[in-house]
C-alpha cells in the first residue's frame, strides 16, 4: 500500500557543497560554517580528541555481547569526537549533545545546511522527558495515553517529534551571528539496537545524531551502506570513528509528530504507526 509522505521537521534543502569548498556562490552561512571549522581544528589540538588520518573501525557483534570494545567509543564521544554507530535503522552520525564543538564537526561531517535539525538518540525515556515537554495528552475523548502507548512500542523504529524544553542545550547554532536558535521542537528515538544502547548507556545520556547518506547503488529503504561506503563518504571530512556491526537490511523510521497534541504520522516506516491513526 502506498501512502503519502509528509517530509519531517520541515522541508529540505539542497545540499551545500560550500562546506567542502566547492561552490563559491552559495549562501554567506555555508562559508561561515568552514570558517567556524577552520577555528575549530585549533582548539582540538588542545582537546582530548587527536587527529586521525583516517576512521577508526571498531568492528562488535550485532548482538552487543562484547560491548567492552566500545570503551574507547565511548571515550572518543566524550571528548568531543564524531563517528557511526548502528541502530535498528539506519546507521547514524552521533556525537555529545553538551559539546558545541563536536556539533559543530557533526555538521561538517555531513555537509549540512546550519539550520537543517538534529534528532536525539536517547537511551530510555526519562532522558526524553528532560528535553521535551514529554507525550501530551490527547485533544480527543476517548484516545488512548499517548505515553502508555509509546512505552509499549519503545525501544524500536520510532522517531518522535515533541516540544522541546530550555533544557535541550544549543545543539542548533546561528553560524552568522553566532546566538543560539530556540529550538521548538526535537525528533528523539529509542532505538532497539543492543550495540547503540551500550553506547548510550556509556555516555549516560543521549547523542546528537543525523542518519548516514545511502549511496544510489542501494535502495534507500532496504539497504544499510557497509563501512567500506561509510568511510569512503566520511571518512575525509574529519569523522573519527565508525562502529562496525556487518551489513543489515533495515528499514527507515517511523516518523510521529506530537507537536500539535493529537499524533501525526508523517512517515511509515519499520515501525507500526496503527496506535497513532
Amino acid at each position: 500500500m502506498q501512502h503519502n509522505v509528509i517530509k519531517p521537521f520541515g522541508s529540505s534543502r539542497p545540499r551545500c557543497r560550500a562546506l567542502a569548498g566547492a561552490h563559491p556562490g552559495c549562501s554567506s552561512r555555508g562559508a561561515l560554517v568552514v570558517v567556524a571549522y577552520q577555528k575549530l581544528q585549533k582548539r582540538l589540538k588542545y582537546s582530548g580528541v587527536r587527529k586521525r588520518d583516517s576512521p577508526e573501525v571498531f568492528t562488535v557483534s550485532p548482538d552487543g555481547s562484547d560491548a567492552w570494545r566500545l570503551d574507547a567509543v565511548v571515550d572518543i564521544l566524550k571528548a568531543g569526537g564524531v563517528g557511526v554507530i548502528p541502530t535498528d535503522t539506519l546507521p547514524a552520525i552521533v556525537c555529545d549533545l553538551h559539546n558545541k564543538d563536536a556539533v559543530l564537526r557533526l555538521y561538517s561531517v555531513k555537509e549540512m545546511d546550519a539550520k537543517k535539525p538534529l534528532s536525539m538518540l536517547c537511551p530510555n525515556l526519562s532522558t526524553i522527558t528532560q528535553y521535551t515537554t514529554g507525550f501530551p495528552a490527547s485533544n480527543t475523548p476517548g484516545s488512548p495515553n499517548w505515553f502508555n502507548t509509546v512505552r509499549r512500542l519503545v525501544p524500536g523504529p520510532y522517531t518522535f517529534v515533541l516540544p522541546a524544553t530550555k533544557n535541550l542545550p544549543s545543539q542548533c547554532i546561528d553560524f552568522m551571528s553566532g546566538k543560539n536558535i530556540h529550538r521548538k521542537s526535537v525528533g528523539v528515538r529509542l532505538p532497539a539496537d543492543p550495540v547503540c544502547q551500550a553506547i548510550l548507556d556509556g555516555m549516560a545520556g543521549p547523542l546528537l545524531c543525523t542518519s548516514v547518506h545511502v549511496p544510489e547503488v542501494l535502495s534507500p529503504d532496504t539497504e544499510v551502506p557497509d563501512v567500506g561506503s561509510i568511510l569512503e563518504a566520511y571518512g575525509s571530512k574529519g569523522l573519527d570513528f565508525v562502529v562496525d556491526v556487518g551489513r543489515r537490511v533495515v528499514v527507515e523510521s517511523s516518523v510521529v509528530d506530537f507537536t500539535g497534541g493529537d499524533p501525526l504520522v508523517l512517515r511509515h516506516g519499520a515501525g507500526d504507526v496503527s496506535a497513532f491513526e
